[in-house]
């Protein structure tokens, strides 16, 4: 019996830790829902806050815009679902399923935002970004503008990519292994882009590469 209460404290001592502490917190709330959209398995609503651990879902023609310590901005397509762990110093939105834009801006409480998914980490810093599942072996990327590192599964070393008007590049797992190849713009436009920047008062430039 103390054997079992012992890994009990162990384990809820480890799950307090992994979630931040008061100060460590960064504020986020859902701006926009459209459709049928979960947040922790309940519907959402427009001004629901978002905490660490929390798990936001769209249905089938349903979308969802989440805006993040004031001038960073994601929006959910259909058919998606993230867990939201950022915290400062450590800002990572797991992408399990489906497409999303990010736009990320206000860098003061998140230098490096990270959206994972099962083939590559994508690292933005004052970026926007589009990306999502196509499969479930291949992931499709877009940086629309800016400076992004790519973490590919089974890679020592991280790939640097800059853009001022979209790069688009699908990462495809092949063996156990993953490849990449240029691909086209698409699931998206500018007009999609700008229309999201608008919403957190940032102008895209698209003739020159932001940072």
């Amino acid at each position: 019996m103390k054997k079992i209460n012992f890994i009990f404290i162990l384990f809820a001592v480890i799950l307090l830790n992994c979630f931040p502490k008061e100060g460590e917190r960064i504020p986020a709330k859902i701006a926009f829902v459209s459709g049928t959209v979960l947040l922790n398995g309940k519907d959402a609503q427009p001004n629901d806050f978002i905490k660490f651990g929390d798990v936001i879902e769209t249905k089938a023609r349903s979308s969802c815009t989440i805006i993040i310590d004031s001038q960073n901005i994601i929006a959910m397509k259909e058919d998606s679902a993230i867990v939201y762990h950022i915290k400062k110093g450590d800002a990572m939105i797991d992408l399990k399923s489906g497409f999303l834009s990010a736009i990320i801006k206000n860098k003061k409480n998140i230098q490096s935002f990270r959206i994972k998914t099962p083939t590559v980490t994508a690292s933005i810093r004052g970026s926007a970004l589009f990306i999502g599942t196509e499969s479930p072996t291949s992931v499709y990327t877009c940086l629309c503008n800016g400076v992004i590192h790519y973490h590919v599964q089974g890679r020592l070393k991280s790939e640097r990519h800059t853009a001022a008007h979209h790069k688009a590049i699908v990462y495809r797992e092949k063996l156990g292994m993953v490849f990449d190849e240029p691909d086209a713009i698409k699931y998206h436009t500018d007009e999609d882009v700008e229309n999201l920047a608008k919403l957190i008062n940032v102008y895209i430039d698209w003739t020159k590469i932001s940072e």
